[in-house]
């Protein structure tokens, strides 16, 4: 049963109140005022809270901005509303593509976020229908049921391979380089984190098209060694430890003695694109840029006048791991990119440690539920059921 069922919208094609208040009501007010009623009273006191919001919340201000952009409004929604939906529907199908998109069952749960807001909007009299509800603007949404074996996973072999590559190239450069090592040194550090933490992309990495605090690249300030943890945005938008396992902390324990951040607002995982670098200096010091970076190196004037980098971009990671991949002569399914790929690595790791226990990959994966988990990784539960049922034939036979 979908979100918007639940809520209670029939979508019933010529039923309805007639739409009231359209001079009041816009799509701002409807979404802050639908948030509202989903929360409103969980604590006892009238102060909105719950998980529902938090997840929804994010993506109704994107579609907001999805609507806006293309001049939608509620009269849209009244007149014509199957075909905006369908072709919201259409952009979610869209975000589901290349390496670092949403799943498709995330598109239908985006999708039902929405269609909740506009049942909410049909029982409160400003829309006289859900348009969300018609089959024909659903059409467009990908298959939730699809098969997952498209799904890369980086397999052990090929983790080894890439991490003894970054490891090899860290260790050269430093030896050549010492404290000046740099770049080599950061990509060793973001290989292992990503091979071994199971962390998603753009929880350590800076998102270009989402300026949310927690979507701008992880900070040492988030970090802490000792315990093995890390801070960062969860999928559900909210602050969470991930686990830093040793493996994973000793390539930063590294990076940061070669980094030496002049702060803990730094990035652990820099830019090293030049004219990222000189953009930030402008925009910090305004005029008298130009003249101090005369003078001296742009890494220099960073770190005298305290100006943090830009962290690295999701997209920049991928044309790293590209680089890396066909460096370090990882063989690759050549039916797919042709590179390892950023959440690859994710399900690679979580895929092992499920294989050996499922309540430390359920930890590792920072799921809620255990059932989320196993739902992720349910092939490896078919295959294990096969064996045992194949050892229980043979011993009959």
């Amino acid at each position: 049963m979908g979100l918007d069922e639940r809520d209670g919208g029939d979508g019933r094609e010529d039923t309805g109140p007639a739409p009231l208040g359209r001079d009041e009501e816009n799509l701002e007010t409807l979404v802050a005022r639908y948030l509202d009623s989903k929360s409103r009273g969980a604590r006892g006191d009238g102060t909105p809270t719950g998980t529902y919001r938090a997840s929804a919340a994010s993506e109704l201000r994107r579609w907001r901005a999805w609507m806006d952009a293309r001049d939608y409004g509620l009269v849209d929604l009244d007149d014509d509303g199957r075909r905006v939906m369908r072709r919201y529907a259409a952009h979610l199908a869209r975000r589901t593509r290349g390496d670092d998109g949403i799943a498709p069952t995330t598109a239908h749960t985006y999708f039902a976020y929405v269609s909740g807001c506009l049942s909410y909007a049909v029982r409160d009299g400003v829309l006289s229908r859900n348009p969300a509800l018609a089959d024909r603007a659903r059409e467009e949404l990908p298959d939730a049921e699809r098969d997952r074996t498209d799904q890369q996973f980086w397999s052990p072999e090929q983790r080894r391979r890439l991490v003894a590559f970054v490891d090899r190239r860290a260790a050269t450069a430093v030896e050549t380089d010492g404290l000046d090592a740099g770049t080599p040194v950061r990509d060793r550090a973001l290989v292992r984190v990503l091979a071994y933490a199971a962390v998603r992309g753009a929880e350590v990495l800076r998102h270009p098209k989402d300026d949310r605090p927690g979507r701008q690249g992880l900070r040492w300030r988030d970090v802490d060694l000792d315990r093995g943890t890390m801070r960062v945005l969860g999928k559900d938008q909210r602050r969470e430890a991930a686990l830093l396992p040793r493996v994973a902390a000793r390539g930063l324990e590294r990076w940061r003695a070669v980094q030496r951040p002049p702060s803990d607002d730094w990035p652990v995982f820099p830019t090293a694109h030049a004219p990222s670098k000189y953009r930030a200096v402008r925009e910090a010091l305004g005029s008298d840029a130009d003249e101090i970076l005369e003078a001296k190196d742009v890494e220099c004037v960073l770190r005298e006048h305290d100006v943090a980098p830009p962290a690295l971009t999701t997209a920049g990671a991928r044309s790293l791991l590209r680089r890396l991949t066909d460096e370090a002569g990882v063989d690759v399914d050549e039916d797919g990119p042709g590179y390892l790929q950023l959440h690859g690595a994710r399900r690679g790791m979580l895929e092992a440690v499920y294989r050996r226990d499922r309540g430390d990959a359920q930890d590792l994966a920072r799921h809620k539920s255990l059932s989320t988990t196993r739902e992720a990784y349910q092939h490896i539960d078919a295959e294990e059921r096969t064996e045992r049922i194949d050892a229980h034939l043979d011993e009959l036979e």
